[in-house]
């Protein structure tokens, strides 16, 4: 382990129930916390984001959206795959800014609008694919969300929401309200999607997490 990924640990594991510290966890904003959230994020996400566009099966006319791009890892990965144009979202300035100084597909959109209301965005039954990693904790009131979800996605179309429970058990309520893997399911299955989900073990603790799968009938 780096120096670096040590001190964003032992300040995180400090502060990782205040609502400053969840809050810079959703969108790092803050300085120096905003700095451990990057940190945490760059570490905690990498395996994860490349392990789940593998599970997305993706095809080069799949519509994606992605939310809380953060880092672009992921977008990246779909972007490989995809000849689409690829929509993200990002709340976070400072993570928005650092896409913007990277050299992301041009077919790569990144917007900053609330995930609750993209009807200026993105036309109803458009999307196949939704990704969301380490977000839907964040979501409230989630059942807003799951609505978007259906409206944008097509018949048929898949979102995969890869979440580590266990990490967020410590945040704060307020900011992270959506902790139980049953009552996301719940959400889901009350609003007609076909959901399930999966514990994926890649072999380390970081790479340990729970795919949530949700299928637009």
């Amino acid at each position: 382990m780096n120096f670096k990924l040590f001190v964003a640990r032992q300040i995180h594991k400090f502060l990782q129930h205040t609502e400053l510290m969840t809050e810079n966890m959703r969108s790092p904003k803050t300085i120096g916390l905003a700095w451990v959230a990057r940190t945490l994020m760059n570490y905690s996400n990498a395996q994860v984001s490349i392990d789940i566009v593998n599970r997305m099966k993706l095809k080069k006319t799949d519509h994606v959206l992605e939310l809380g791009v953060g880092n672009g890892l992921a977008i990246k990965e779909i972007a490989k795959i995809s000849g689409i144009n690829i929509i993200g979202i990002e709340i976070s300035a400072e993570f928005r800014r650092n896409l913007l100084k990277m050299k992301l597909p041009k077919n790569i959109v990144i917007l900053e609008n609330d995930a609750k209301d993209l009807s200026n965005e993105i036309p109803d039954g458009s999307i196949d694919k939704i990704l969301a990693i380490n977000v839907i904790y964040f979501l409230k009131p989630i059942r807003e969300y799951v609505v978007e979800f259906k409206r944008i996605l097509k018949k048929g179309g898949i979102g995969y929401l890869g979440c580590k429970f266990e990490s967020i058990k410590n945040f704060d309520i307020e900011v992270a309200p959506n902790r139980d893997e049953r009552a996301i399911i719940s959400q889901l299955s009350n609003l007609g999607f076909n959901a399930s989900s999966d514990f994926i073990d890649l072999g380390e603790d970081r790479s340990r997490y729970t795919l949530i799968q949700f299928e637009k009938q």
